[in-house]
């Protein structure tokens, strides 16, 4: 074991087994730097102790962080919930390459002669890391200058074990049980539980080891038993319903930690006090204290994570009352319904668990070691082994030695190959369905050639490729299967085809790649596809790796087949209509026909609520490049912003859309060519709304900056751009409300604005703006850009003065304000949800309304449709998370 040199107090440093994954930002008065890292940032031991006092100044969990689709882990979000303003945040991507660093500079300061990053590197993540998860720990190893093989924890443990105590009595086991076995690795850290199970198997040429299944991510772990202890001492420090501020919660969570540590160890006293020190006027005195007992931290620990269960209960979906910082914790906290839940997933018929191997700190227990192989027995009726793991908390590092030494032959390997199965989502008619392109079991470095008939994108346009996966069934690369056959959403992938110079837009036929890279990752890719192979001497054919799209909202959207299927006849008819409006050389055209066009485009296409994505798209492309001819008419311009916010909407979700976003924005500069035109106005302040989930935070930033100066109600304005004075200023505030991609000082000083104006005005809309712009729950932002729960604490006291009667988006506006996420950084106290169900309740509202301020309700897509206006395309359905 290398021990790595780190700050464990003000000015001392020491060499150390464990580097804990923390980061702590020192005030600026205190003098203490890391000498292996960037200022203002420390890592290690030191940072550890001074966040439990400092929370707001603290980064825990990056690893976590990593692998949370809702927020935008390459943006500054932690520390999460943090209300310190000075302080410059990182991202969870970046938390990380420091860590890493730290690390790299202390290996390198021991052995200089031997850098680190010459070295072969086995880097070890958590199982269940979805494929984004381990791009992005890769990317945060490559920028601290390092070059990592990955390898899942669990199976790190077990190398170890291999390492420490060798097969012999894993092949007793399966000898045993009539020449195979099955060992079930459970791997509980402090943020996840990892379950892998590995079949050994005797045969001819001796014993085999096969890991066969990796269970699901689970975001449970240590961390959520420190949660419930502070949730329980909680109720001693502070009398409900009032709580903790966030930050002197975390640090009370901080506490229990320790505290559980030390009554679950052997020898342990029967309780130990926790303190942590109060701030501010809610609260008396400078520390408050309680006591922690053994026996509730056991009650706790065993009876709300490690129950015993029956073999046929699955995992709840309700969520439990653990409140967390942001991270989607598991809604069940029962590890042991997990892990039955996973074997009777993938263990063969007949066939049970012949041994348990832990890792993690929380098996330094015995009660807890004991309770687990409890419920094993009581779910599958048969005993399960325990391999010996003497020391959890360096298993995995000194597993992923052995198992370097075993790529080089000096040691058993592991086989099995890939976990999950990969596929690619295909565009068709009726079911939706993928294709199969890395099959389950796949060897690592094995690549995978998928020829699909009629495959092809076209060149010049950025295409989208829904990515599915699944750890059942065993399909050959180029199978064919319904979406809707166990098959699990993971995050999309694109690509750009580039033109050649001065070549128009061709589609290109193409063929699937798809290998399980050495290094741990997922590569899929697409190839230039030709009848005839190419010439040895001519150029080989085009390769264009697909690569995750890291936003968070847009591109978790998937499409589903319409109902009907509109004819390329009638859509061309459509596309007509819209040119001879707008196209080149129809400048004659009445503009009577551009007020009269979408009725026009009804009458051939039907409906425009029955339009689909295709057709919505299709004349969206049509429309946008022909923007000059809004120049014709105040109807031509007025028709222009109609038709493009429609077709475009939501701004996102649809292969090409971010490209398509691009072609617009720069037309809001120019704004309106007939400023004179109120409606006119009105249509471009509507179809920027519908537009605005596809822009990114620097456009939004520039809509701010237009419409602020005429919304601020602050004596000192922003100042206005010249020459712009805009109409409809009803339509600007509700698109100003829909902007969630700009800073939540920036969004808190809008909804001020809107209050101060609900004094003096009993608009409904009002209140509408304000509840979009308080939402606890974003339609389509990183969860970072939520305003405070402090700031729409003050926004909700204010209307629950007034009389919900008179005010008909009272309720929804305060359910969307109110409701809860399950993060304690975003969610309102208790005793004003309680307040705010109790009116909405009042109004008639439906029960669901008055249930999402009291519990985690998961919000459906009618919510996030009626955030834009309208319902969102026929075919598209945002399936985004929280």
């Amino acid at each position: 074991m290398f021990p790595v040199a780190q700050l464990v107090a003000d000015g001392e440093i020491s060499a150390q087994t464990l580097l804990p994954s923390v980061l702590f930002a020192p005030l600026p008065e205190e003098p203490v730097a890391d000498p292996w890292g960037d200022a203002p940032w420390i890592v290690g031991a030191h940072a550890r102790a001074r966040g439990r006092r400092a929370p707001g100044r603290c980064i825990t969990s990056a690893k976590s962080w990593l692998a949370h689709p809702g927020v935008d882990r390459l943006a500054g979000t932690l520390p999460w919930g943090s209300d310190e303003p000075t302080l410059d945040r990182l991202s969870p991507v970046e938390a990380s390459r420091r860590i890493l660093d730290h690390v790299r500079s202390a290996y390198d300061a021991a052995s200089p002669e031997h850098p680190l990053s010459e070295q072969d590197l086995v880097l070890t993540v958590p199982a269940s890391f979805d494929e984004v998860a381990r791009e992005l720990t890769v990317r945060a190893a490559n920028e601290a200058g390092l070059r990592v093989r990955l390898l899942e924890e669990p199976l790190a443990a077990f190398y170890d074990y291999l390492a420490q105590q060798g097969t012999a009595r894993v092949e007793s086991l399966a000898a045993r049980a009539g020449h195979e076995a099955f060992v079930l690795v459970c791997d509980v850290g402090g943020g996840t539980t990892d379950l892998t199970l590995i079949r050994v198997r005797i045969g001819a040429d001796g014993v085999r080891l096969d890991r066969v299944a990796v269970g699901h991510h689970l975001l449970l772990g240590g961390d959520n038993m420190d949660l419930a202890l502070a949730h329980l001492v909680e109720q001693d420090l502070v009398a409900p319903p009032d709580r903790l501020e966030p930050l002197l919660f975390s640090e009370l969570v901080l506490a229990c930690r320790s505290a559980k540590e030390a009554l679950l160890s052997a020898g342990a006293k029967d309780s130990v006090p926790v303190r942590v020190l109060s701030r501010g006027s809610r609260l008396v005195g400078s520390t408050l204290s309680a006591t922690l007992d053994r026996r509730t931290v056991e009650s706790t620990v065993l009876e709300g994570f490690f129950p015993v269960v029956s073999a046929a209960e699955a995992p709840r979906r309700a969520r439990t009352g653990l409140v967390g910082f942001g991270l989607p914790y598991e809604a069940d906290p029962a590890i042991t319904r997990h892990a039955v839940a996973f074997l009777r997933r993938h263990l063969p018929a007949g066939a049970t668990v012949n041994a348990v191997l832990y890792n993690g700190g929380v098996f330094h227990s015995g009660l807890v070691r004991q309770r687990l192989l409890e419920a094993i027995a009581h779910a599958t009726g048969a005993h399960a082994e325990e391999l010996p793991a003497p020391d959890p908390d360096v298993a995995v590092a000194r597993g992923a030695v052995a198992f370097g030494l075993a790529l080089a032959g000096k040691g058993p390997r592991v086989g099995g190959g890939s976990a999950r199965g990969y596929y690619v989502g295909l565009r068709a008619e009726g079911e939706p369905r993928a294709i199969c392109v890395v099959p389950r079991g796949a060897a690592e470095g094995e690549r995978h050639v998928v020829m699909a008939q009629g495959l092809s994108i076209v060149v010049g346009e950025p295409v989208r490729f829904d990515l599915f996966s699944s750890d059942q069934g065993q399909h050959a690369p180029g199978a064919i299967v319904r979406v809707d056959e166990g098959l699990d959403a993971l995050p999309s992938m694109t690509v750009t085809f580039e033109t050649t110079e001065g070549s128009a837009n061709t589609r290109l036929p193409v063929h699937l790649e798809g290998e399980l890279t050495a290094v741990g990752t997922l590569d899929v890719a697409c190839v230039e596809s030709s009848e005839r192979p190419p010439a040895s001497s001519g150029p080989r054919p085009r390769r264009f790796r697909l690569a995750f799209d890291l936003r968070v909202k847009p591109e978790r959207a998937s499409t589903r087949p319409p109902s009907a299927r509109l004819s390329d006849t009638k859509l061309e008819a459509g596309r007509e209509l819209v040119l001879r409006v707008f196209g080149k050389g129809r400048a004659d055209v009445e503009p009577r026909e551009a007020r009269h066009l979408v009725r026009e485009l009804e009458r051939v296409l039907g409906q425009r609520t029955t339009w689909t994505t295709d057709v919505s798209r299709g004349l969206y492309d049509t429309l946008v490049p022909e923007s000059r001819a809004r120049r014709r008419s105040a109807e031509h311009e007025r028709a222009f912003w109609m038709l493009a916010g429609f077709s475009g909407r939501p701004g996102f979700g649809y292969p090409g859309d971010e490209k398509r976003i691009g072609k617009i924005v720069p037309l809001l500069q120019e704004l309106l060519i007939f400023p004179d035109e109120t409606r006119g106005w009105q249509q471009l302040w509507i179809a920027w709304r519908r537009l605005a989930g596809g822009l990114l935070e620097p456009a939004q930033a520039s809509v701010r900056d237009l419409v602020d100066p005429f919304l601020s109600t602050d004596e000192v304005k922003p100042k206005k751009k010249k020459g712009f004075k805009p109409q409809a200023e009803d339509e600007m505030l509700e698109l100003a409300a829909s902007l969630e991609n700009v800073p939540s000082a920036r969004r808190a000083d809008l909804g001020r604005w809107i209050l101060e104006r609900t004094w003096t005005n009993r608009d409904p809309r009002l209140w509408r703006a304000l509840g979009r712009v308080g939402a606890r729950i974003p339609t389509y932002a990183s969860a970072h850009h939520v305003v405070a729960p402090t700031t729409v604490e003050r926004w909700l006291d204010h209307l629950l003065r007034e009389k919900w009667a008179e005010v008909p988006t009272a309720a929804h506006a305060a359910v969307q304000m109110a409701r809860v996420t399950g993060d304690r950084a975003r969610d309102l106290s208790e005793g004003v949800r309680r307040e705010i169900a109790r009116r909405v309740e009042s109004t008639g509202a439906p029960p669901e309304w008055a249930r999402a301020v009291l519990e985690h309700v998961p919000v459906v897509e009618a919510d996030r449709a009626e955030f834009f206006g309208e319902s969102l395309p026929v075919g598209l359905e945002l399936r985004t998370p929280e």
